[in-house]
């Protein structure tokens, strides 16, 4: 199962309705961490351009910034791919306190959590740590035809291409009165929206901002990004997450990802996957 960003909107919604009960693992210090030379980071799998295997090489986004993580730490990083579960308690429970049914360890850190303290108010174990980027909503368009696009007027008269029963198709079947129905077409997946705009099908696609850049980054066809406004398509902040306890690992994890934000690291990694890095605001 892939994660989209209909599971996780899906995850998020399910958040105040509590996780299920189970005994945790002991939270990791961090001079524990350090001391058994080890920091063992949750992903998603099958989450481009996030994280994923390839070849029996993970790889993605979240993977570099684990491995900087580790890094920065002096230790060596080790992951657990985690299947998406129902909603975001489950994830927090089998990637951070728990560990998977399968009888996997949790990590000490989980990436690509919802940025919100209605999470942490909703699972009281886990202890929410710095964001490092705001996801969104992205087009991909043929160059020439940006303007049009960025309030989707274009698609009156030109198709556009996103993956059937997701948010980003929810909003194209509702803008401007509805006129664009006739000109969406409906794929399996992201991929397919690219694969149909480089094969000159569709002027454009649309869905998630980091997966559509890292696409449009891959396309052969020259391409252009712009993000139409709509009352649906809303940023969110992405973060991390530890054990509760575990205080002093996420002042670290906090820390680094600070120091990561303001040497360009950060933005050297987003940018290695055609991402464009977009710095969540400090928080007070």
């Amino acid at each position: 199962m892939r994660v989209t960003r209909a599971t996780l909107c899906a995850a998020f919604a399910a958040a105040l309705c509590g996780g299920i009960a189970a005994e945790p693992t002991q939270a990791r210090t961090l001079a524990e961490v350090q001391a058994a030379g080890v920091l063992r980071v949750t992903v998603y799998r099958d989450y481009k351009p996030w994280s994923w295997e390839e070849n029996g090489a993970r790889k993605g986004i979240d993977v570099e910034i684990g491995a900087a993580l580790a890094k920065a730490l002096g230790v060596k990083v080790d992951y657990l791919m985690l299947r998406a579960d129902d909603n975001i308690n489950d994830d927090l429970r089998n990637g951070v306190w728990r560990g998977s049914l399968l009888g996997e360890q949790p990590g000490d850190v989980m990436l690509h959590v919802p940025h919100d303290p209605h999470v942490e108010e909703a699972n009281d174990r886990i202890k929410l740590t710095a964001a490092y980027q705001v996801e969104g909503f992205a087009m991909a368009v043929q160059p020439g035809h940006a303007d049009k696009a960025k309030d989707f007027s274009l698609f009156e008269t030109e198709k556009v291409a996103v993956d059937l029963g997701t948010l980003s198709d929810i909003i194209l079947l509702s803008v401007r009165n509805h006129k664009l129905i006739d000109r969406v077409v409906h794929v399996r997946g992201e991929e397919k929206a690219a694969e149909a705009y480089d094969a000159g099908q569709v002027i454009a696609f649309y869905g998630e901002s980091a997966l559509v850049e890292n696409l449009a980054h891959q396309a052969s066809r020259p391409v252009e990004i712009v993000y139409p406004e709509h009352p649906l398509a809303r940023n969110w902040p992405v973060g991390g997450a530890v054990q509760a306890k575990a205080v002093d690992l996420a002042d670290a994890v906090d820390r680094e990802i600070a120091a990561f934000s303001a040497s360009g690291e950060l933005k050297k990694i987003f940018a290695s996957y055609g991402v464009a890095w977009r710095q969540p605001a400090q928080e007070r």
